[in-house]
């Protein structure tokens, strides 16, 4: 697999020996650059360019690897491009020609720089569980995007700008006003990566109210008085 794009750039800065200095002349700096769409995970197709001139692009596993030619401690600008679906960066990187002192004179120890691209939308995923309340109504900032299913679970997923925001959940019980709680919710912090949010929601049905039986009066008989002589 080919790991890294080579090319060689020279730099004549007017700086160099008062720009009398050959460019050829001048001390070369191995540099790898390194393109990443999140932490560890490698992007390709990112443009580098070295004070406005073309470096290379990203391979595979997100390496770009040139020469650099300039006098130590130099200061390079170094602007990129992400691919579509990818956030620019806001400002240029500066990277500073200079060389290390290797462990064995077989090393060959180089500049390094990453280059980030975030992705313009993050996918949130939200998974609910009841104990087993099939049909209720799930709402994300007072929206209903789901219905529990046969066993009180709801599976949600979203695409959202990688921006930090707060996510409002709340179950919605006003079709049984027996269920104990009632209309709950929640809140969940969204960080700016794709993530994953949990909601377990145990509900009670209070049983109905029992109807009393109405006692039935007993009617008196009627009294019958019965005349004794005069």
């Amino acid at each position: 697999m080919n790991r890294s794009l080579v090319s060689v750039f020279l730099l004549v800065p007017a700086l160099a020996c008062g720009g009398s200095q050959r460019a050829d002349e001048l001390p070369s700096f191995s540099v790898t650059f390194a393109a990443e769409a999140d932490e560890g995970v490698a992007l390709g197709g990112v443009m580098v360019r070295a004070n406005g001139n073309e470096v290379g692009l990203s391979d595979d596993d997100g390496l770009v690897q040139t020469t650099l030619r300039g006098p130590e401690g130099v200061g390079v600008e170094i602007t990129y491009e992400c691919p579509t679906g990818h956030l620019q960066p806001d400002a240029p990187k500066m990277l500073r020609l200079h060389s290390f002192r290797a462990l064995t004179e077989d090393a060959r120890i180089g500049l390094h720089m990453k280059l980030d691209c975030p992705p313009a939308e993050r996918t949130v995923a939200f998974v609910v569980h009841t104990n087993g309340h099939e049909g209720l109504p799930v709402k994300i900032d007072g929206e209903e995007v789901a219905r529990t299913n046969s066993a009180g679970i709801a599976h949600i997923v979203q695409m959202t700008s990688n921006a930090p925001r707060v996510f409002r959940m709340q179950l919605d019980t006003s079709a049984n006003m027996r269920m104990r709680p009632a209309n709950p919710s929640t809140t969940f912090q969204f960080q700016g990566n794709d993530d994953l949010f949990v909601l377990a929601q145990n509900f009670e049905v209070e049983a109905p109210p029992t109807m009393r039986r109405r006692r039935r009066r007993m009617r008196q008989a009627p009294i019958r008085i019965t005349r004794i002589g005069n």
